[in-house]
């Protein structure tokens, strides 16, 4: 019998993709012996030795093909190399996404580990600022570096939804490395600023980037855990690079060398992740020919005008923006631990790291359990929502028992103390980093996810500078005091203000994780 025109489509390209397939494994064994420090790593732990398929930062999977492509299973794990190779490929994914942001936390850490020394003249940076002392231009490089986070917020979502998330970190990548290598050889202290709102704008997009790419690479099974180790890098990020740099500028005392390495750092997320969208022939074929178009800025747009008409959208804002804050208090930690608890510098400086590794404790253990995707392990009615309000509710314990210490009602030791700030940390991570960016994953889609993701943390970053500035006068005025008991009552306000903060986190986010459950249960 004569075949039918699909058949011989079918037939032609799937032969085309074993030949092509065939003759490209050497080129990738090639690519991977010119990539040794990747080879030693992922042999370790089993990743595939060819590139992962990507099309404009967006990994090849079925859903990226129309309706035709999707009925040819054998097609798609004929090129795949079957459910273990696309095991493998997905943990070369993960791998590059950890790896990307524990390397830009990091490099994050670089201004705050040298701004005592910049702030003076013994930095060798011209300063040509009339009128302005350097401590003034520091203050006011914080603020603009905020908001300059705040507009690629604003601005960067949709475009990185039409990019894809790859090609969004690489651009990323590629301006860190040159920014702070600019810093590196800045002669006075204007170019350096400059350079930092530069290196903050592009951080902005990193986030929202890598859970682009997460919801286009990975399958929806994987998501939470994805967004966990997100998090954890973060935290690692931080705790690593404050010590590194500490030992760094103790050994060198060169400040400019703590920002030469951190844009040599870059480099390795930045191999990695060109490694993973490097696409293929075969790829750009199948993706031709399903006629598949990266997401447009209307799109993103829309999709993200029809999510403003819901109210988990709202409540999820609501949340995201007031945990931002509690997260963020993590700076003035080391300078409240010195004034209300009368610790060394250097012991107070350690505090940081123990709210840091509470977040980093908090991610690891309980993103799966406490909010685990549908149909998993440990899904349970509405689980997540109660999971989220017990985890604020010991927020709100916590900072209640910091109030108490504050007025003298229950006075804490240090180690107490320090204590309470560990398990402050770990109620918060998971409240903060999983729920808005599983709500984007999910109601964002290909179209609109970055986008949503972003728009939560545009009300978050606008409040954060008039928190920031309202702790900032607070920790003037109580430094002022030499009584610890007068110290300790002018820090009180603030805490008031986070508890009940807390509060509000508590109960918008259990209503907007409450809601998602029963809509899902309903659909």
């Amino acid at each position: 019998s004569t075949a039918s025109p699909a058949s011989c489509f079918r037939s032609t390209t799937t032969l085309r993709l074993r030949r092509q397939r065939n003759e490209m494994r050497p080129v990738a064994s090639l690519r991977v012996v010119a990539a040794c420090s990747l080879v030693c790593f992922g042999n370790v732990h089993g990743f595939a030795p060819t590139p992962i398929p990507f099309r404009r930062g967006v990994a090849f999977a079925g859903d990226r093909v129309d309706r035709f492509i999707h009925q040819q299973s054998s097609l798609a794990n004929d090129w795949r190399g079957g459910d273990a190779t696309g095991e493998e490929n997905d943990r070369m994914v993960s791998l590059s996404l950890v790896v990307t942001y524990l390397t830009v936390m990091g490099a994050k850490c670089a201004l705050p580990s040298v701004l005592a020394i910049l702030s003076s003249p013994e930095s060798g940076l011209a300063h040509t600022s009339e009128g302005m002392s350097r401590q003034d231009v520091i203050s006011r490089l914080l603020a603009v570096s905020t908001l300059s986070i705040t507009m690629g917020k604003m601005l960067l979502g949709p475009v990185i939804d039409a990019m894809g998330g790859a090609a969004s970190l690489q651009i990323a990548l590629i301006t860190l490395c040159a920014c702070l290598l600019g810093i590196s050889s800045a002669k006075s202290l204007t170019v350096l600023a400059l350079y930092f709102v530069v290196i903050d704008f592009a951080f902005s997009s990193c986030w929202a980037a890598c859970v682009k790419t997460i919801r286009d690479a990975l399958p929806e099974d994987r998501w939470s855990k994805e967004i966990g180790n997100l998090a954890m890098a973060a935290r690692c990020g931080n705790t690593v690079a404050f010590a590194f740099f500490a030992w760094l500028l103790h050994k060198s005392g060169d400040w400019r060398l703590i920002f030469q390495v951190s844009s040599a750092v870059q480099l390795i997320p930045l191999c990695l992740v060109t490694y993973v969208k490097r696409g293929t022939v075969a790829e750009e074929e199948i993706y031709e020919s399903s006629s598949v178009r990266a997401s447009s800025l209307k799109q993103a747009l829309n999709v993200l005008r029809r999510e403003a008409a819901t109210p988990e959208y709202w409540l999820h804002l609501g949340s995201r923006s007031i945990l931002m804050i509690l997260v963020s208090f993590l700076l003035f930690i080391p300078s409240f631990m010195v004034q209300c608890y009368d610790m060394t510098a250097a012991s107070s400086a350690k505090v940081g790291s123990i709210f840091a590794l509470g977040c980093f404790l908090s991610v690891s253990l309980l993103s799966e359990r406490t909010y685990p995707p549908h149909g998993g392990k440990y899904t349970n009615g509405h689980r997540k929502s109660f999971s989220m309000l017990g985890l604020l509710a010991l927020s709100t314990l916590t900072l209640a028992c910091q109030m108490l210490h504050l007025q003298d009602v229950m006075p804490l030791s240090p180690t107490i103390g320090s204590a309470l700030i560990f398990i402050w940390g770990f109620s918060l991570a998971v409240p903060f980093y999983l729920p808005s960016s599983m709500f984007a994953l999910k109601q964002g889609g290909k179209e609109a996810s970055a986008t949503i993701s972003d728009s939560f943390d545009i009300v978050g970053f606008g409040l954060l500078v008039f928190f920031n500035g309202r702790v900032a006068r607070v920790l003037s005025k109580a430094g002022s005091f030499t009584s610890m008991s007068r110290r300790r009552y002018t820090w009180l306000s603030v805490f008031k203000l986070m508890t009940g903060m807390s509060i509000a986190a508590a109960v918008t986010l259990f209503g907007a994780v409450w809601l998602e459950e029963t809509r899902s249960e309903s659909s």
